[in-house]
């Protein structure tokens, strides 16, 4: 079951980069016909979250790997599919998959989106586990500007910049 669902992750997440990078007109086209509809009419199969899948570029999977694993506390399952070695984080009772991966086409940076997780009660549980896994903090523990909880900033082993966010 969880290489089914795999896969079926991994093909979603092809085909939407593929749709990028040969087709960028149509994709866009598709994209405000999309904006348009939902704009106009609701379906039953709306959803309350705006992401599905996230996925963390990777140079160096086994490494990647250890360090979410490490800072979350939690076993990350290694697969290797079309030339692409992927990690896949646990997606029981999880409405958004991660997935770690490293193949062409993946560089991990510090610049563009940023992935916020959900730290739990108090991110600073999370936040002292980065450095001594081989990460960077860039903003320690700071509170929202409204009031709303805290937020941290760090880069993880391959370089990309990820926020941590919680209520406490």
């Amino acid at each position: 079951m969880k290489q089914l669902l795999f896969m079926l992750v991994a093909l979603v997440a092809m085909g939407i980069t593929l749709a990028f990078n040969f087709g960028p007109n149509n994709a866009a086209k598709q994209s405000e016909s999309n904006i348009k509809t939902s704009k106009t009419s609701k379906t039953k199969t709306d959803m309350n979250n705006y992401i599905s899948i996230f996925e963390i570029a990777a140079n160096d999977m086994p490494r990647a790997i250890r360090f979410y694993e490490n800072i979350w506390n939690l076993s990350i399952e290694p697969m290797e599919m079309a030339g692409m070695q992927m990690g896949l984080l646990p997606f029981e009772d999880q409405v958004i998959i991660g997935v770690i991966v490293q193949g062409e086409g993946y560089t991990p940076s510090a610049e563009g989106t940023t992935v916020y997780w959900n730290a739990g009660d108090n991110l600073q549980v999370i936040l002292d586990r980065v450095e001594e896994n081989g990460g960077k903090i860039l903003v320690p523990k700071t509170p929202h500007a409204d009031e709303s909880g805290f937020f941290a900033l760090f880069l993880d082993t391959e370089g990309n910049k990820m926020g941590l966010h919680s209520l406490n």
